[in-house]
């Protein structure tokens, strides 16, 4: 049996108060057994409460999606996993991305690997084949235009490769 350590079971508790509190409950308002069941209901959804916090901080923290849209490839930042890039322009890609994007080419033209670049009133994402996103309001739409700049190479690359 695992045991809690005592300032998580208070953490517990309290929150299960608060949430039976909030409901109209006198799951802890009233002393005596009468109330152990509905107590052990709230303490039950404090338990899912802190469950999925748990989750969301070990997944919502550490995993990271490939930039490029359609790639539904994962990557838990806490591991070393070979073949991720990172670009603080955009965010991480996976090794097959980034095989296709940014890898050593004799022509740089051929690598698009983006950054931000800042000028005298603004900053503009710029891809290292020459491409520029142009003036964008927030950085999120830099990266978007980036993206689309991506996919529509890979697209132009798997035609490429197609037709050979």
């Amino acid at each position: 049996m695992t045991t809690i350590p005592q300032p998580a079971e208070q953490l517990r508790q309290h929150l299960a108060e608060a949430m039976a509190k909030e409901a109209g409950s006198k799951a802890f308002m009233e002393p005596g057994t009468a109330w152990d069941h509905a107590r052990s209901e709230w303490l039950a959804h404090a338990d899912a409460a802190v469950n999925a916090l748990h989750r969301w901080e070990e997944g919502g923290t550490l995993v990271r999606l490939c930039t490029i849209p359609s790639c539904i490839r994962q990557l838990n930042i806490a591991k070393v996993e070979p073949g991720w890039l990172q670009s603080s322009a955009v965010s991480y890609m996976c090794p097959d991305h980034a095989a296709a994007l940014w890898a050593e080419t004799d022509d740089p033209r051929d690598r698009h690997v983006p950054s931000w670049k800042k000028g005298y009133r603004e900053t503009r994402l710029h891809c290292s084949c020459g491409w520029e996103a142009g003036p964008t309001m927030f950085r999120g739409h830099g990266t978007a235009l980036w993206q689309a700049h991506a996919l529509g190479v890979l697209e132009l690359a798997e035609t490429w490769e197609v037709s050979k």
